[in-house]
């Protein structure tokens, strides 16, 4: 394969800027650039070690650092040259184009990490993880991203796959030799049932990680000046959005995340419900109604002591089914009776109302090994109904379909490692990678 380089660090003025090449050709192509007292020749460069040197082409010359990581010790299986760099976008850049001119390859999105998966350095949902942690917002999202970086999401899964792939075994060899080995057929189904009853609850647990993963989004709706904005405010802790006496403030949704233990939450803050003959006003309303059907929960703002308008809250319950009643302005109007009451004005009740966030959504920061991915729950979903489609077939004593379902049970299952996976689907995980790693 062609020696690729990239630049691994993030745009932009840092204190280190980081190229990294990766391929057969990377340390003669190092060394055409890169000198050092303490290198003569390709021979006496030390792996796993940083060299201080200079980097020259004739028209620029840096003082910097070079890691030479020799295959198959390396992250890609492959040589790999990093060079570190003063921070800076130019120069970065620079050093890029003379490796490229050299006869390196600009590296493709995610291509050092596909190169690691092909070398069999990590399988397809570690490198997913990789992404993932990379990606990762919130202290439940690195969690997650660390259970699937480090294998122990791929060890859970290959767990339930030795077994069925052991009760496939029994029930094939039942095939030959049905009344031997009826009780052993018993048995295998037995565990089959048990790894059935693990993948639907991991499946069940995808609810959970979708918003792990894409954070809470949260709508704030209700009439006019009962709040919103102030709510808004008071939860992000500055001045987010404009609050006035005047009816009709907010005209659009205004949006922003936040963190609450370990999990982000994005925040809505909506257009008052009300009748309007303003046109602009009136968007922003039907954009407050959307926003509040695309949210996982919705805050229904009243003022304390007053009752909510039941036909605006029923229509927002045909359509959401975490909606939570808040009752603002208990500073002033003191509680009510029922839902939740605050003061967005004093900050009172506004952890709770955090709190009740989090428990309607199930989300828990601490949670470990949590769907997150939507094609791990592909398979698996893929993998149950092969699995029951099997346990059925065993029920009707038709063992040639008990074995046929076990087997595309496993091979679902495999797929969340990469084992079988087709090229589109190693592409698309590959593609949503940034360029450099």
């Amino acid at each position: 394969m062609d020696t690729i380089a990239a630049i691994s660090t993030p745009k932009g003025a840092g204190a280190i800027g980081i190229v990294r090449m990766s391929g057969e050709q990377a340390l003669a192509i190092a060394l055409r650039f890169f000198t050092s007292s303490r290198i003569g020749s390709a021979i006496d460069v030390e792996p796993n070690r940083l060299v201080l040197g200079t980097f020259s082409d004739g028209s620029i010359r840096e003082k910097c650092m070079m890691a030479f990581f020799r295959a198959p010790k390396s992250y890609t299986g492959e040589d790999i040259v990093e060079l570190q760099l003063h921070g800076g976008a130019y120069l970065a850049e620079r050093v890029l184009e003379t490796l490229l001119g050299a006869g390196a390859k600009l590296a493709a999105p995610g291509e050092f990490t596909r190169r690691a998966y092909l070398a069999g350095k990590l399988t397809l949902d570690e490198a997913e993880g990789v992404a993932a942690m990379i990606n990762a917002e919130s202290e439940a999202e690195l969690r997650e991203a660390y259970c699937l970086m480090s294998g122990r999401f791929d060890a859970r899964i290959k767990g339930l796959t030795d077994t069925l792939v052991e009760s496939l075994g029994v029930i094939e060899a039942s095939l030959d030799y049905p009344e031997e080995m009826a009780d052993e057929a018993d048995d295998s189904i037995e565990k089959a049932k048990a790894v059935r009853e693990e993948m639907a609850a991991l499946l069940d647990s995808y609810k959970a990680g979708r918003l792990i993963k894409g954070g809470v989004t949260v709508a704030i709706v209700g009439k006019t000046n009962v709040g919103k904005s102030s709510l808004l405010n008071r939860l992000v802790g500055y001045s987010r959005a404009i609050v006035s006496d005047v009816h009709g403030t907010t005209r659009d949704v205004v949006g922003e995340s936040i963190l609450h233990k370990g999990v982000k939450i994005n925040l809505q803050d909506t257009a008052g419900l009300r009748e309007t003959g303003d046109a602009v006003e009136s968007i922003g309303i039907e954009r407050s109604l959307a926003a509040a059907k695309g949210a996982d929960v919705v805050l229904y703002v009243v003022e304390a002591g007053s009752h909510p308008d039941e036909t605006d809250l029923a229509n927002i319950r045909a359509f959401s089914k975490r909606v939570l009643l808040v009752n603002n302005k208990t500073d002033v109007f003191g509680a009510s009776a029922e839902g939740l009451n605050i003061s967005a004005k004093t900050g009172e009740g506004v952890g709770v109302l955090l709190d009740e966030i989090l428990r309607v959504t199930s989300v828990d920061a601490r949670a470990a090994e949590t769907l997150t991915e939507e094609r791990h729950a592909d398979c698996v979903r893929r993998a149950l109904r092969h699995l029951d489609d099997a346990l059925a077939a065993f029920g009707q004593a038709n063992v040639e379909c008990v074995a046929l379902d076990l087997r595309e049970s496993v091979r679902a299952l495999a797929e969340i490692g990469g084992e079988g996976a087709t090229e589109r689907v190693v592409n698309d995980v590959f593609s949503r990678f940034c360029v450099g790693k």
